[in-house]
């Protein structure tokens, strides 16, 4: 047999696939068979990745206690084997694995959660970008001006949710006087999640008419919207939102497109 074909018997099986084949290559003897020594590696890799998946989202574990999201892990992990050797980016599938999982309906704002928590492990991980000269934006002609796109900072993501999850994830914070009973969760929130040298912070943009359409304008940024496009949306608004972004390092590069 192939190296290749080897390793693909071994890690189907590693992942609760058919176990037959890759036995049929292991070495057992009197004091362990070839099926218990597949368990053990087997039972390693799945302890170092529900670890991993433990660190990534604490919180969603403390919601659901710790036995059921090991238990949770061990069925996400068998669907969703690594293909990176970088732990930091396992848990990208794991929030849509909680959406979509069956035994967790009941808890409406989990995904969301989870969503929040994974969202601080990526922008945890990016590099910081060097700001663009803004001032460029003036030597453009109008044609050019109205193809502009502007970037978000890559330390920053935005979240909407239908529950107070911020709060949520304040009260599981060892520092935190906040209570959970004293959370009203069927309250919908508009968040920036944004790194700031060594320290994560998450900001709530729904308390003021003002801060939701700023919230509004840096979405519409994310989604790719041109400067003429921007215009059209916020009017009047476009100004002060636009100098709000820059000035505060929301907004860090600019490029003008074809379109």
């Amino acid at each position: 047999m192939d190296i290749k074909s080897f390793q693909a018997d071994f890690i189907n099986a590693i992942f609760g696939g058919d176990k037959e084949p890759a036995v049929s290559h292991i070495i057992g003897d009197s004091i362990l068979t070839a099926e218990q020594r597949l368990g053990i590696y087997s039972g390693s890799v799945h302890g170092i990745l529900t670890q991993a998946l433990g660190t990534m989202f604490p919180v969603c574990k403390s919601l659901v206690g710790d036995v059921f999201f090991n238990n949770m892990c061990a069925i996400f992990i068998d669907k969703n084997p690594p293909n990176t050797s970088f732990f930091a980016e396992y848990g990208t599938h794991f929030p849509v694995f909680i959406n979509a999982f069956e035994h967790v309906k009941d808890i409406h704002y989990l995904p969301d959660v989870a969503r929040l928590e994974w969202i601080r492990q990526e922008i945890w991980h990016e590099e910081k970008s060097q700001l663009a000269d803004f001032s460029g934006l003036a030597t453009l002609s109008e044609d050019e001006q109205s193809k502009v796109v502007f970037n978000l900072s890559k330390r920053m993501r935005l979240i909407r949710s239908d529950y107070r999850i911020d709060e949520l994830w304040f009260a599981h914070q060892e520092d935190s006087e906040l209570n959970l009973e004293d959370i009203e969760m069927d309250y919908a929130v508009k968040l920036i999640v944004r790194r700031d040298e060594n320290t994560i912070k998450i900001s709530s943009f729904n308390e003021t008419e003002d801060d939701s359409n700023f919230w509004d304008f840096l979405d519409a940024i994310s989604e790719g919207n041109n400067l003429d496009n921007l215009a059209e949306q916020f009017g009047e608004s476009l100004g002060v939102h636009l100098s709000q972004g820059i000035q505060g390092g929301w907004i860090e590069r600019f490029t003008i497109t074809n379109e």
